[in-house]
């Protein structure tokens, strides 16, 4: 190394690169990280927009948040959930606690189609159980139905179509209609002890 080379390199230096003691004591700048925020707010209302809600920051501000993809139970008012901020945009990741856990517990899916894959799926309500949708399908090897009592009310045509239909009532069957109609291929059979033709 030429002598020229050497002074450079003695100028190039800072006092804190030189001195043995600065170069100990350094210590390295920390990196930037994204203003990102996790923390507990409280819902106040329904926001401006459907999916949106008005949460009380614990500093006292108020702010716009939407609900994340994962978080499936939609907030109501009172709740205290887990918010992300980051930069101009707030989620409701998941509802901490809710004052009144009673009432209505409504999942959240939007315009997204569910599938539940499991090997055995149990649903249980000690109340009521609805089903409602613009059209109920079913499909099964063998379905058993057990109840203590019955009600079916179809306002179209109700149309069966069986290999077989048996029909037993331990007490009293009655068929009422405006027109009946009776026919077999073969056999038309009437058992009974009395039969009574008005």
């Amino acid at each position: 190394m030429t002598w020229m080379q050497e002074s450079a390199l003695a100028w190039a230096e800072t006092p804190a690169e030189s001195d043995p003691v600065l170069r100990a004591l350094r210590v390295a700048a920390p990196t930037p990280r994204p203003s990102q925020e996790w923390l507990p707010a409280r819902v106040c209302a329904q926001g401006e927009k459907e999916g949106e809600w008005l949460v009380r920051l614990p500093s006292g501000a108020l702010r716009q948040a939407r609900a994340a993809f994962s978080c499936l139970v939609r907030p109501q008012r009172g709740d205290l959930v887990q918010l992300a901020a980051a930069d101009e945009a707030c989620w409701v990741l998941a509802i901490l606690e809710r004052p009144q856990p009673g009432g209505v517990c409504r999942l959240e899916l939007g315009a997204a189609s569910v599938q539940l894959h499991a090997a055995e799926l149990h649903l249980c309500a000690d109340g009521e159980l609805s089903l409602s949708g613009r059209q109920l399908n079913s499909r099964a090897q063998a379905i058993a139905t057990a109840a203590q009592e019955r009600q079916t009310h179809i306002g179209g045509t109700d149309a069966e179509h069986c290999g077989s239909l048996l029909l037993h009532a331990d007490r009293h069957m009655g068929l009422h209609a405006k027109s009946t109609a009776l026919s077999s291929a073969s056999l038309l059979k009437l058992d009974a002890g009395q039969i009574h033709v008005a």
